[in-house]
């Protein structure tokens, strides 16, 4: 059949991999014609039968959700069905037996909700359609069945989507393993995932979020199968990534997201990521829809989330910025082979602060390195290159503990609180990976691969060995790949990592003579060979691909060695976080170099220090292995279906290269070695039943019907075998049975077509000759309808036009009717409104005539009022001012009592001067002390003093008679003004006459404005009537507010003069009895002393001054101001005399005393009683003021 004519094959196409075709021809002469798809032939030179292109797979099998279940299982069949079901089906899963093929769709797909969840729960994985749920559900309930740990293993090259792959698995383990809603557990592990993109995610040229680190993840359960913790593993991290970045790459992503915060963490020095070196080197600082500082907010709160509280998570962002830092550290060439730091580097200086050691230890230990021979210790300057490499080194270091470190924090937050029942572990690692210059880290992630594969297909022989068992059939040993070689290449006794080892324990090891001694020792091993035209690099034959690598590097990567003394510095850090990374404790757990955290126990300190990062990787496998080997492991391989990103578009070659990588094809080989069809007896009997007879049918033993169904169309037994449940075929033999059943269809499809289309057309016969006679009767009878139908119309239509002519003339003599009765009522109608309209506008005009002769005759009444009023105004305004200018000029008049006082301040600064020149003579007396005894001779004489001063009190009683006197006068001044205002309301009833005059006048002048004829002229003189009140009532406003003021002002000054007065009475109070509690014979002679001193040289003119004192200017309202100021000045210079120099006169010779005073207390007196009679004077005219200003105000508002 392979090379029959007419049989689809698939030939091989530098672009789409492989294209479809059919044989033309047999083959034959060893050639073989095919016509593809598009019409283009060609002949193809095939040297046997062996070498026929591979035959396509039915129709019927292209788009199976599982690769095995197709007939033909080679590389193009898997090909053509997973891009059958991505593109045309949108379907991202496909199962290859027990593995899971799943693209990366580059878009969000809703299958993965709640829903979806429920969906799978409880169900087999061949129920429904393939999904990453079904396998996570197959390893729950093989958990729960078989009371057995499980593991689900996720490979795939970077951006093929492992790790959304394995988040959704672990979401379905806690959905089903917890609540319906999201568990606390998952909020842990899905917080761990910003932080571990943060610290272990780069931007690749494949992949702007690619994992350089994998994970293994184990997810501990109780009895109750209840999710109650995780741990997690790492592996591979690409440390070197941290100093050296290929073009269009980033470093790691948190550098970047510190630096797009410096402004919140001035003290970290940070800037534009451009600053830097170890972030610089790449060319591609940004990627495309990622916000760098949104993305650090959101790895802050996971770290918060997590338990890492702020002082923790700001050394951490510390030691990050101090790497920064280190890297920007510039080194420079000394003398000779040296190398040298600046001292005034400040980069240097801020690594420093920030690690918390000092700059001159780092600035030593960057550029020298210490050396031990025997017991000799010497320090020795390293070369420009090797200090380079230690401060990479030390800056690769740093990162990873710090990387491990956060590991360890995530772990304890996830810790299950007791030892748990069972766990399901996730391993989510590189695919196999190949690139144009292969290094170390590819070199270990190509041989973890291989011990995966190895694990993988033992894993796949078991369970086909269990199905062959299990259905009791005879089997022989399936041939399958074995890389057990290949493995032993790389990790056996003189392979590549013990060679390697060896090289790096060398003093002088190097690359060159270590790939030199892989060409001696391996060149015997199979998969081991060297390129021709290199001296430099190997190549490995792996189970995927033949890899070269190249050997720079290598030894530096596998030793990872960082200077001692670095390592002791920063021990010494002044930091908590970095002693922690680099105490002993720290490298306590396995496998430190690599990135994992194994449970067993780490080995001795100098074992440790001896064990190289390919050694401690490889342990770390094995511990892998040995974890895997224990569980029952679950595969999902996934596949990147273009490197564009570009959604459900298929790239065949990239899609082939990843399907041979992952080891899918490998797993298609296995299968198609054993018998990869199988069918139950059932659906063989339901598929193939029309190839056997039907007396051979049994249907109580449907395993004897298969057996007699296969035996007629296969001969060799070896083709296929009779399980208890099920038929096995080799590969090919369900395409063969499908040929022949599509042949057996065809023969008796063409039968049925003969019978089928005979009984047609003698039914079609038949069908039409009753047809033809039914159509005949049915036309006859028709044609005799229409003819009586024809009569009966047009009888009827006659007797239907005579009612319809009478209807139609009843209907117009109706309307015509109708017309002329609505015509006659709109005509009499109208000729009554326009009736009754005459006469309503009639009596309107009536109404408005008289309206309007009224409404002329009040206008020229009020008119004539307004302009009498106006004129009444005017002249009583007039009247009031001239009775006003009057007043003001008998005010005047009393400014010549003002002259008066003028000589009363001069007197009493004359009276200060004597009192002054009296103080002299005192000071003068106690120089006379030959007159003592003279002044003791009078003493008799001051006894006659005595007496005399009994005659002062009765000269005082005098004096006060005085002051009532004074008063009367000041009552007869308030009568004087009593008759000014006296005067004043006679003027008021004057001009009283003289309104009422006006009024007569004004009523004489409106009757005559009543009598005048022209309109305009009336208000021409009412326009100028109005301007000149307007003024009037301007100005005689203005005199009014002028009025106020100056009583105002006149009030004002009655306060204080009152004031004044009462000050004046307090003294003359104190002269009079300032002693009254020592009254005594010397007290009366000082006073009466006291008091001729103050009236000396005051004459008659002076008195009568004085006593005019107060009432020149209660008068007029005009000198208000003046008076107040003379008023003040007068009391300033009584206040200002200094009475109580009195006291000291007590030396005067009692002659003086006897004459000075009489006359002081005289003065006194005088001025005293003067004062009191102006003031009662002031009382009594502001008094009667009031009146006389009330009525000035009720004009002002009348006018």
């Amino acid at each position: 059949m392979q090379g029959r004519e007419g049989a689809r094959v698939w030939l091989p196409d530098p672009d789409q991999v492989w294209r479809c075709a059919e044989l033309t021809a047999d083959y034959s002469n060893k050639l073989v014609a095919v016509i593809y798809e598009d019409g283009q032939t060609k002949e193809i030179k095939v040297k046997n039968e062996d070498e026929l292109p591979p035959l396509r797979n039915p129709d019927i099998l292209i788009g199976e959700n599982d690769l095995t279940s197709l007939s033909y299982l080679h590389e193009p069949a898997v090909l053509y069905n997973l891009q059958v079901r991505f593109c045309n089906h949108n379907a991202i899963y496909t199962y290859c037996g027990i593995v899971l093929v799943a693209f990366n769709p580059y878009e969000e797909l809703p299958i993965y909700g709640p829903d979806t969840i429920s969906a799978y729960r409880g169900h087999s994985m061949g129920d429904l359609d393939p999904h990453i749920f079904a396998v996570a559900e197959e390893a729950f309930t093989q958990m729960e069945r078989d009371n057995r740990d499980q593991s689900i293993i996720v490979s795939g090259e970077s951006g093929a989507g492992k790790t959304v792959s394995a988040k959704y698995a672990m979401r379905y383990f806690a959905s089903v393993g917890g609540s319906d809603s999201e568990t606390q557990i998952e909020k842990k592990i899905l917080a761990s995932s910003p932080i571990m993109e943060a610290i272990g995610n780069a931007k690749t040229t494949r992949n702007d979020n690619s994992s350089r680190f994998g994970k293994y993840i184990e997810l501990d359960f109780t009895s109750n199968y209840d999710i109650m913790g995780a741990n997690m593993r790492t592996y591979l991290l690409e440390k070197s990534r941290v100093v050296f970045q290929a073009p269009e790459e980033r470093n790691y992503h948190i550098f970047y997201q510190l630096c797009s915060v410096s402004d919140k963490f001035k003290h970290l020095k940070l800037g534009h990521h451009d600053n830097f070196h170890y972030l610089n080197q790449g060319s591609s600082p940004t990627i495309e829809g990622v916000d760098d500082a949104k993305n650090f907010e959101e790895t802050c709160r996971a770290l918060s989330l997590l338990g890492m509280n702020e002082k923790t998570q700001g050394q951490m962002f510390r030691v990050l910025a101090g790497i920064l830092h280190l890297g920007n550290v510039a080194l420079e060439e000394g003398n000779g082979d040296s190398s040298a730091v600046d001292s005034q580097d400040e980069s240097l200086h801020i690594v420093a602060e920030l690690l918390g050691i000092e700059a001159e230890e780092l600035k030593m230990w960057l550029c020298h390195r210490k050396i031990v021979s025997g017991r000799e210790v010497f320090t020795k300057p390293m070369t420009l290159r090797e200090a380079t490499f230690s401060r990479d080194a030390l800056a690769k270091d740093i990162y990873a503990k710090l990387f491990d470190y956060i590991v360890i924090q995530i772990n304890k937050c996830f810790a299950a609180p007791t030892k748990p029942f069972r766990f399901i572990g996730v391993l989510d690692i590189y695919g196999f990976e190949t690139f144009e210059i292969n290094s170390f880290e590819q070199f270990c992630i190509n041989y973890a691969n291989e011990k995966l594969q190895q694990q993988f297909n033992q894993h796949v022989f078991k369970l086909e060995q269990e199905e062959y068992v299990k259905e009791k059939i005879e089997w022989e040993f399936i041939n399958f790949y074995d890389n057990q070689p290949c493995i032993d290449l790389i990790e056996s006794k003189l392979g590549i990592l013990d060679l390697l080892d060896e090289e790096c324990r060398m003093p002088k090891g190097s690359d060159q003579s270590w790939v030199e001694k892989l060409y001696d020792k391996c060149k015997s091993r199979e998969h081991f060979s060297k390129p021709r035209l290199s001296n430099t690099s190997f190549i490995i034959a792996h189970f995927a691909d033949k890899v070269g690598y190249e050997c720079a590097g290598f030894l530096e990567k596998n030793r990872d060695t960082v200077s001692e003394e670095q390592i002791k510095l920063l021990k010494s850090s002044q930091i908590s976080l970095i002693n922690t990374l680099f105490t002993e404790k720290s490298r306590k757990p396995a496998a430190t170099k690599v990135k994992v955290m194994p449970t067993s126990p780490a080995p001795s300190k100098s074992k440790q220090m001896k064990q190289t990062v390919g050694s401690q990787f490889r342990d770390s496998l094995n511990l892998l292995t040995q974890t895997l080997n224990s569980t029952t492991p679950h595969y999902v391989r996934c596949i990147k279906p273009n490197d564009d990103k570009m959604a459900f578009t298929f790239d065949p070659t990239r899609a082939i290269q990843q399907l041979r990588a992952c080891g899918v094809l490998e797993t298609v080989r296995i299968s198609a070695a054993g018998y990869p069809s199988r069918w139950t007896y059932h659906e063989f009997f339901c598929r193939y039943r029309v190839l056997c007879r039907s007396w051979d049918i049994k249907r109580n033993d449907m395993k004897l019907t298969c057996e007699k169904i296969i035996s007629n169309m296969i001969n060799d037994e070896d083709k296929f075998k009779f399980g208890r449940t099920k038929i096995f075929f080799r590969a090919g033999q369900v395409a063969y049975m499908e040929k022949l059943r599509a042949d057996r269809l065809s023969a008796c499809g063409v039968m049925i077509q003969k019978n089928v289309r005979m009984f047609i057309h003698k039914n079609r016969y038949h069908t039409m000759r009753r047809s033809a006679i039914t159509i005949q009767r049915y036309a006859r009878g028709m044609a005799s309808r229409r003819r009586v139908h024809h009569m009966r119309e047009t009888a009827a239509a006659i007797k239907i036009q005579a009612c319809a002519r009478g209807w139609v003339k009843r209907v117009q003599y109706r309307r015509l009717v109708y017309i002329i009765t609505r015509l006659q009522a709109h005509a009499r109608g109208g000729w009554a409104r326009q009736r009754f309209q005459h006469v309503r506008r009639v009596r309107a005009a009536i109404v408005i005539q008289k309206n309007v002769r009224c409404w002329l005759t009040r206008r020229r009444y009020k008119k004539a009022m307004i302009g009498v009023l106006t004129i009444q105004g005017l002249v009583r305004c007039f009247l009031s001012r001239r009775k006003l200018k009057k007043l003001k000029i008998e005010a005047k008049s009393i400014e010549h009592q003002k002259k008066l006082n003028k000589g009363l301040e001069n007197k009493i600064i004359s009276l200060q001067h004597k009192l002054n020149d009296m103080k002299l003579e005192n000071q003068a007396i106690p120089g006379y002390k030959e007159e003592i005894t003279t002044l003791k001779s009078h003493v008799t004489e001051m006894k006659e003093v005595q007496v005399n001063l009994k005659t002062s009190n009765n000269r005082v009683a005098e004096l006060e008679a005085k002051v009532a006197e004074l008063t009367q006068m000041v009552e007869h001044e308030r009568g004087e003004k009593m008759d000014v205002l006296t005067e004043k309301e006679r003027a008021e009833k004057d001009n009283k006459e003289l309104v009422e005059n006006l009024n007569a006048e004004n009523t004489r002048l409106s009757q005559e404005l009543e009598e005048a004829k022209k309109e305009d002229s009336m208000k021409a003189a009412e326009v100028l009537l109005k301007k000149k009140f307007e003024a009037e009532k301007q100005q005689l406003i203005m005199e009014n507010s002028e009025e106020k003021s100056a009583y105002q002002r006149l009030l004002r000054e009655f306060n204080r003069l009152e004031q004044k007065s009462e000050n004046l009475e307090e003294q003359m109070a104190k002269m009079k009895g300032g002693n009254a509690h020592k009254r005594t014979a010397s007290n009366v002679s000082n006073l009466s002393g006291t008091s001729d001193n103050a009236t000396e040289g005051l004459g008659p003119d002076d008195s009568s001054e004085f006593s005019s004192f107060m009432g020149d200017d209660d008068i007029g309202y005009g000198s208000v101001r003046s008076r107040a100021s003379d008023v003040s000045d007068t009391s300033r210079n009584l206040e200002n005399i200094d009475w109580s120099s009195s006291n000291k006169a007590n030396n005067a010779s009692p002659a003086d005393i006897k004459i000075q005073v009489p006359e002081k207390l005289q003065e006194l007196e005088m001025e005293n009683a003067k004062l009191k009679d102006d003031l009662t004077r002031l009382r009594k005219s502001i008094a009667d003021s009031e009146p006389q200003n009330n009525r000035v105000q009720e004009f002002m508002s009348e006018c």
